[in-house]
């Protein structure tokens, strides 16, 4: 399927006129493909009163209870505090060749007793960022665990699929019947992935709908390549710890090489870029983070700049990972086609650039005035 083909079939998809002042087809001939993005990580949105969204919580171990109520104390603090400013930062990144606002999973910190509280905590999120972000654009974000998360899993999941898919389909001018979905930004193709509940046929079936894109972005809360951490290496697209799901994890990664995808995502906490070469094309995957929790996440500080250092925090913190199995093993899968990769431990707002040839991602950390790094992702 021909670019022209592609857009002819994926003509529902275009975000609306009434979104966008401009369909996505004129606006890709007018400007050359050229637009920008303006992207949140992790938000972990949350009220400085825990009994605002959190009345009613609770859960089986005592000890995951308590740490999750200390994170009720530091997403209160830090959204009363720091995160405002960093919102404030990322309205000033929007401008006319702005075309939506990208937001990258654990929107909310979750964690709520019933569906209409989750609810309530969900509109009360969106709102606040479409309020303060960019009141005339879409607003669209991706499934993460926390918005997932509570007193029974599966009750809020369906809280979160109810209201997020009328919610989407606002936002994007189209029918969204599911928490993973595929829209375009003029020739470009965005698939977004849930995490949480992946399914190896409609990952299939989506990439089958964005033949003939001219780039691929997969917006997905989990990275998709395993990330330095000792506790939590496996958490990725098709992972866990014993690796069970290895070939769906690998036909994935086809289908992403088949079309040299950027990957768009979020959960770690950090700013991170990796770039992989193999299965016959290339894999690029920018992370972000706006959870600003500690002042020193507002100043971009590299911890890690080179290929090599993949993996090393993982061993530090627990040696034995470096040892023969699961863990080193996935991470020796990757390693030899890994040739850019860094980290930070840093906080901010981004903004992605598309055209033809040329991807970046400028990152402003925390409410930095002045641009703290650009990732040149093409």
């Amino acid at each position: 399927m021909d670019r022209r083909t592609f857009f002819k079939y994926s003509a529902g998809a275009v975000l609306s006129t009434s979104m966008l002042g401009r369909a996505g087809e004129l606006f890709a001939r007018e400007n050359g493909g050229k637009y920008n993005v303006v992207i949140l990580g992790d938000t972990h949105y949350d009220a400085a009163d825990p009994e605002l969204y959190h009345a009613g919580y609770t859960d089986p171990n005592p000890t995951r209870e308590a740490n999750h109520r200390k994170e009720f104390v530091r997403n209160g603090k830090m959204w009363a505090e720091r995160c405002p400013a960093l919102v404030k930062r990322a309205a000033c990144l929007v401008d006319e060749d702005t075309r939506f606002v990208l937001q990258m999973g654990d929107l909310v910190q979750g964690d709520t007793a019933t569906a209409e509280i989750h609810k309530r905590f969900l509109d009360d999120a969106m709102n606040l960022f479409k309020r303060d972000l960019a009141p005339d654009l879409p607003f669209v974000t991706v499934a993460g665990n926390h918005d997932l998360r509570g007193n029974d899993d599966a009750v809020i999941a369906q809280a979160y699929e109810e209201y997020m898919t009328v919610r989407l389909s606002q936002e994007l001018g189209r029918e969204i019947t599911g928490t993973s979905f595929l829209f375009n930004m003029g020739d470009d193709a965005y698939i977004v992935l849930n995490f949480t509940r992946p399914d190896l046929a409609t990952i299939e079936n989506l990439f089958k709908k964005a033949d003939g894109a001219r780039h691929t972005f997969v917006v997905v809360h989990s990275p998709v390549f395993p990330y330095d951490s000792a506790s939590y290496w496996w958490w990725i697209l098709f992972g866990n710890r014993q690796d069970s799901k290895a070939e769906e994890r690998r036909a994935v990664r086809r289908l992403m090489a088949s079309r040299n995808a950027v990957v768009l995502c979020g959960h770690t906490h950090k700013t991170e870029l990796l770039n992989w070469y193999g299965d016959g094309g290339q894999i690029t995957q920018m992370t972000m983070s706006s959870v600003w929790a500690k002042e020193e996440q507002g100043s971009y500080t590299e911890k890690v700049d080179t290929p090599e250092g993949y993996g090393s925090l993982m061993v530090k913190s627990k040696p034995e990972l470096g040892e023969p199995g699961v863990a080193r093993d996935l991470f020796d899968e990757y390693r030899p086609g890994l040739l850019r990769y860094s980290w930070a431990d840093a906080a901010g707002s981004y903004k992605l650039f598309v055209g033809d040839t040329d991807i970046h991602v400028d990152f402003y950390a925390g409410d930095s005035a002045r641009r703290s790094r650009r990732f040149q992702l093409r």
